[in-house]
């Protein structure tokens, strides 16, 4: 915030793109499948999967701002985008795949014209790669997955 706020974008953006590669590695690297019997694992999954979301929306939107403010979007941009939402839609339970769906959705409303309707049209896309890839392999677990409760007054307190 320190740098963004004095207008200093694309050192901002180095602690942005720390921030959402540490958030996606989290996620996909180190995050256990979800078990939907566990509270706490699924609140650590919103939790993690949200802010991951957001951080790949303040990426594109911090990057935009510091490097490519007033600029046309070329080609690439618009190719790499929907590349690179579509492979992480793949890879996406229906958590994180509701953020990037938002994302673009997001993303979308603050264009105009061929790129807006080309971000709804990936948004739409991304919908539904979502859903047919968890429709098609359930991403949750149901019951003992390693979660373990935290101590309880059912039995002697030990040390």
């Amino acid at each position: 915030m320190v740098f963004w706020n004095a207008e200093r974008l694309g050192i901002s953006h180095i602690f942005v793109t720390i921030n959402t590669l540490s958030q996606l590695f989290y996620v996909f690297a180190k995050l256990p499948p979800m078990n939907t019997s566990s509270t706490s694992s699924v609140l650590t999954h919103l939790v993690s999967k949200t802010f991951a979301g957001i951080g790949v929306l303040d990426f594109l939107h911090n990057g935009s701002v510091a490097f490519r403010k007033d600029e046309q979007v070329t080609t690439a941009i618009k190719v790499l985008t929907g590349v690179g939402f579509g492979l992480l839609s793949t890879a996406s339970d229906w958590i994180f795949g509701g953020c990037l769906v938002y994302d673009l959705v997001a993303l979308a409303v603050g264009q105009s014209g061929g790129w807006r309707t080309l971000l709804g049209a990936y948004a739409v896309g991304s919908a539904g790669i979502v859903a047919a890839k968890n429709l098609a392999r359930p991403p949750y677990i149901r019951g003992n997955s390693g979660y373990k409760p935290t101590a309880s007054d059912d039995g002697p307190d030990r040390v």
